[in-house]
């Protein structure tokens, strides 16, 4: 495989960064699986007799795949004295419980996307992936759902009766965990954030108990839930709003690697002009799908053929996938940075990092690494913000970035040579510096990759104070710490 050049000709970072000086890789510190083994053989056996799922000890043979994340790779991964493959919401009580007795670090998992790998520990893992109830109620409009349900599963249960939720635009992600860190989607110029049709979460706290965050019963921590949810529990199920979308119209417009800065340009100027019903990603690689922008658009064909002139107008487009399509089935699309068909990698790592504009010295960064880009890299703008999403005051849920205009950049890529992942993490860790705002960074719970030298103030920004009080209310001893954490501020 030919190797990632050097990263810029503007501005170059050193090569000898020690890899435990990342801030990308948050919260590291592994057990080995002897140490696992050695864990205490009688009380795991107590655990397990008390489940309705299945207890996943290092010595099973479904112990190395159950362990496993999306984002996996050698700094990434754990070894989990045991995996909790729960069967029913009660387990959860018991995982926590037996967490807290024997003092261990809990994770919690329901898709398995987090980008740094929060779904992983060496203590307790909590694997909600097999709490697949879902009721549709096509009268109130409203889903519910446990937490082991994924987007597009939830998409495709809503599409049979005309309805569709807002939640993010991969289908493999967890519906719930989307949603509890804020969520942006194919949706979110029409019906804001996921987090913003949020009605009622079912949590198991700290203590192992059950608690109901809803309007009625605790406002304020169903306010805290809505962007900042990960930090006060385990939320076991969910109900959120759904609304009457059957079909829209959405695909990929291809461009060739050469016209990549005409696209990048194109791409901002056509985002700034979108009306609400419209949005929009553009991916940058290499490899064969080359430069695309793939899109949705909620509006009548004349609307969207007009939309669709708009992009090919930008440079000449080498291929037009665009069809009218239920909403469900381009909620089940593949990522991009997951395509289908392709053989699974043994390493995956990704970067991001948050803007307020796409600006052009973002776009020479970016070109400038594509050139020298391996066809693993995808580089790409996510979750343009706009429309109903950034009418939603900053301060009316615990999602703070409602700045309209503003983007996600990342950078994702794959390996499977364990020999390369030193020179794999010294490149994403360079990226990240020339991307990174040089002031006043903002981090997005749900897109998290590195901290910041303030720490939680920069992911929940003029809520920080609020949540921190409702985290030393609801969990003081911070029990629920591998998530996008509201700890007390550095500096």
């Amino acid at each position: 495989m030919k190797r990632p050049k050097r990263i810029c000709r503007r501005q170059f970072l050193t090569r000898s960064v020690a890899l435990s000086s990342f801030g990308y890789w948050v919260g590291s510190g592994m057990v080995s699986a002897s140490d696992a083994l050695e864990f205490n053989t009688e009380a795991l056996r107590r655990l397990s007799q008390k489940l309705r799922g299945r207890l996943v000890l290092p010595s099973d043979v479904h112990y190395e795949s159950a362990k496993r994340v999306f984002y996996w790779n050698p700094t990434t991964q754990r070894q989990p004295i045991a995996i909790v493959q729960c069967g029913h919401e009660d387990d959860v009580l018991r995982g926590i419980q037996f967490a807290r007795d024997h003092q261990l670090e809990v994770a919690v998992r329901g898709g398995g996307h987090s980008y740094l790998a929060w779904g992983n520990s060496s203590g307790l893992v909590i694997d909600l992936s097999s709490l697949k109830q879902i009721t549709i109620d096509p009268h109130r409009r409203v889903v519910r759902a446990q937490a082991g349900m994924l987007a597009g599963e939830v998409a495709r249960s809503a599409g049979k009766h005309g309805l569709a939720p807002v939640l993010g635009q991969c289908p493999g992600v967890g519906a719930v965990g989307v949603t509890l860190g804020g969520g942006l989607g194919w949706l979110s110029g029409l019906y804001g954030a996921c987090c913003d049709n949020l009605i009622s979460a079912t949590i198991a706290n700290a203590g192992a108990q059950k608690m109901e965050a809803c309007q009625e019963s605790d406002p304020d921590l169903l306010w805290a839930m809505r962007g900042a949810g990960a930090n006060f529990g385990v939320t076991t199920r969910f109900e959120a709003r759904l609304f009457p979308i059957e079909s829209v119209v959405g695909g990929d417009i291809h461009f060739a690697v050469a016209n990549a800065r005409n696209v990048l340009r194109g791409f901002s100027d056509l985002m700034r002009q979108a009306p609400d019903g419209f949005q929009a990603n553009l991916n940058l690689t290499q490899g064969a799908p080359g430069v695309f922008i793939s899109f949705c658009h909620v509006g009548t064909d004349a609307a969207s053929q007009n939309m669709l002139d708009k992009i090919c107008s930008i440079a000449k487009a080498i291929k037009v996938a665009v069809k009218r399509q239920p909403f469900a089935t381009l909620a089940d699309k593949a990522a991009a940075t997951s395509p289908a068909n392709v053989p699974v990698p043994s390493y995956r790592a990704i970067q991001t990092v948050y803007h307020p504009s796409i600006t052009e010295e973002a776009i020479d960064i970016l070109v400038d690494q594509l050139n020298s880009a391996t066809p693993d890299i995808v580089f790409g703008l996510s979750h343009y913000m706009h429309g109903a999403v950034c009418q939603v005051s900053p301060t009316d849920t615990a999602f703070p970035h409602r700045q309209e205009h503003s983007i996600h950049i990342r950078a994702a890529y794959s390996w499977s040579d364990p020999q390369e992942s030193d020179q794999r993490y010294a490149w994403g860790q360079q990226w990240l510096q020339l991307m990174r705002p040089k002031r006043n960074e903002s981090l997005y719970a749900n897109f998290q990759t590195y901290e910041t030298a303030v720490g939680s103030p920069s992911l929940f920004g003029p809520n920080y104070e609020r949540l921190l009080q409702l985290k030393r209310k609801h969990d003081p001893d911070n029990f629920f710490r591998r998530n996008a954490n509201i700890a007390l501020a550095r500096g």
